[in-house]
């Protein structure tokens, strides 16, 4: 997992809501003409008070989310609409139906040869996560190993190689995962795990964690902190390291992204924090590393995200999202590994829509959307304990 903007290439400019309705230019007007005069039972007079009782009865039915105007985004519309008519109970039993699904024809072949039942030994994290060898990332020499538990995932914008999905380094991989970053020209990584989490390893320290330290490594690669963990402006539970990474006489950035707060095979409080995330990243050109430990819950997850608002970025129709999980896992082999994952997705674009940029959408927000949206947030607060 496409984006070092900061701006959000979804929120394409829009007529603002104003007061129930759209702001109107003035502009182009024709002024009334010179000693005609208007009294109170003209047609313009009876328009003003028509419009007056139009806007009176919307107001009566706003809502605390805001008034509607009249048009909306169709392919926004269409996925809230699907969202909020399918509900939370449903979706849950959708994602049932994607549980085991896997790409035709996917073999892992390259796992396989580099799995061993001792920890230390293996190349891979976790057993029962295979690697699939279609779209898989392969490494060159000088890596030590031409494998790494990683696939190329492609989204709207970049089709192929829009990010690279991977294991959370072991602590004899961490040479080839930086072999991997630098092959691949990489700019941003993206964590999204604790190095431990509940008493267990997830991943391994693979960057320098105090400002000034290294990391080196037999072939003659170093890693530099060169600025320590510093929380993101916009939101404090991603911190942001820039690092250094020297080899062959040339040196390259690489920015280090790491989300603290994310559970394993959970999800976190829905504040939008993967939109800043995905926002930071976006306008980065090469692939971008996302990574969770095992590469798929977590990471499969915002790599969701991101394929909707670029889809919808270029004003096409995102497809119906078991359809989508299929184009991710056809890349990533069990991307998004739970219906409580699967939920959140709906949940941060229902945010994002009907809340973040309530004015941009506010046609969504009718009465009977603003109610079947508020049972929404509720029984997904009831099923994930929120």
């Amino acid at each position: 997992m496409k984006r070092s903007t900061t701006s959000d290439s979804s929120d394409d400019e829009q007529p603002r809501a104003h007061a129930g309705g759209l702001l109107k230019k003035d502009k182009g007007k024709k002024a009334p003409e010179a000693g005609k005069k208007k009294g109170p039972g003209t047609e313009g007079s009876r328009r003003i008070k028509k419009d007056k009782k139009k806007e009176e009865a919307e107001g009566a039915n706003k809502t605390n989310l805001g008034a509607a105007p009249p048009q909306a985004h169709p392919m926004v519309e269409q996925w809230v609409k699907r969202a909020l008519d399918t509900g939370v109970e449903k979706l849950r039993e959708e994602f049932r139906f994607l549980a085991k699904y896997e790409r035709q024809g996917m073999t892992h072949v390259a796992f396989d040869e580099n799995h061993h039942v001792d920890i230390n030994i293996s190349k891979n994290r976790y057993q029962d996560v295979p690697c699939q060898d279609q779209c898989i990332v392969k490494l060159e020499p000088p890596s030590p190993c031409n494998y790494i538990h990683a696939n190329y995932v492609g989204c709207p914008m970049v089709p192929d190689k829009r990010f690279i999905c991977c294991q959370g380094p072991l602590e004899h991989t961490i040479e080839e995962f930086w072999w991997m970053i630098i092959q691949n020209k990489v700019e941003q990584v993206v964590m999204l795990c604790k190095t431990v989490e509940t008493g267990k390893l997830k991943c391994a320290q693979y960057w320098p964690g105090e400002k000034g330290e290294k990391k080196e490594f037999k072939s003659g690669l170093v890693v530099e902190n060169m600025t320590g963990a510093k929380p993101m402006e916009r939101d404090a539970e991603i911190q942001i390291t820039m690092l250094n990474v020297s080899y062959s006489g040339q040196t390259m950035s690489v920015r280090h992204l790491h989300w603290t707060d994310w559970p394993d095979r959970g999800v976190p409080p829905c504040k939008l924090t993967s939109l800043e995330l995905l926002s930071a990243v976006r306008g980065s050109k090469v692939p971008i590393v996302v990574h969770c430990s095992a590469g798929i819950g977590r990471t499969g997850t915002i790599v969701a995200i991101e394929y909707i608002l670029e889809k919808i970025a270029e004003n096409k129709q995102v497809p119906p999202m078991p359809d989508l999980v299929k184009q991710i896992r056809d890349q990533r082999a069990y991307s998004i590994q739970n219906d409580i994952q699967y939920l959140y997705i709906h949940r941060v674009m229902l945010n994002y829509f009907l809340e973040k940029y309530k004015e941009k959408y506010a046609a969504l927000l009718t009465p009977e959307n603003v109610t079947k949206y508020e049972k929404f947030i509720k029984d997904y607060n009831a099923f994930v304990g929120q």
